[in-house]
């Protein structure tokens, strides 16, 4: 089983895809967890690459980073759960290539929709807890790129009849139980 969580920052991707990865017993991997954990490890190309891209609010290339998620994705037999991959065209297409060479398909994927008083509410109380591409100006760029480079990715899973929108306003729980509710599982 492959499930995807895609959206903007600060919707509950993170939160979601850990209790469902949970629930289901499959890993999830976040683009975003794998790149910071390299460049915490020392990988001097991807930590350069932080600096260079994600610190300005932009996306790292994709030759870059996809690397690091083959490589999970690879031992991920039973299926895995990704955080916020693909969000662009450019992910997609790598994406869909990869899922063709190992003959497999994404089952669901997960837009969580919230207001942007909300997403500002919860940007503020995250950015407090210190992650330095959490800065607000940052975040701003973000969420306006991110948006524009989204939509292709939104459009096609769409289009595919695999893309089900969330409602992120209500309690951790009760998304939750909607999530399950949308895949068929008690």
């Amino acid at each position: 089983m492959i499930i995807i969580f895609i959206g903007p920052p600060y919707i509950g991707k993170g939160t979601q895809s850990k209790l469902l990865g949970q629930k289901l017993n499959l890993p999830v991997f976040s683009m975003g967890a794998l790149i910071r954990q390299a460049r915490d490890e020392g990988n001097q190309r991807i930590a350069k690459a932080f600096e260079e891209y994600s610190m300005k609010g932009l996306h790292l290339p994709i030759e870059i980073k996809f690397p690091l998620l083959k490589e999970r994705m690879d031992k991920a037999k039973s299926g895995f759960i990704l955080d916020n991959f693909p969000e662009r065209q450019d992910g997609l297409d790598v994406f869909n290539k990869y899922l063709s060479e190992n003959y497999l398909s994404v089952n669901k994927v997960f837009l969580i929709n919230i207001s942007d008083q909300e997403r500002l509410g919860r940007m503020l109380k995250k950015g407090r807890e210190g992650r330095p591409d959490d800065d607000p100006e940052i975040v701003v760029r973000r969420l306006r790129v991110q948006g524009e480079e989204r939509l292709p990715v939104i459009n096609y899973f769409k289009e595919k009849g695999i893309l089900e929108e969330i409602n992120g306003e209500r309690h951790i729980e009760e998304i939750h139980q909607d999530i399950l509710n949308r895949l068929g599982i008690k």
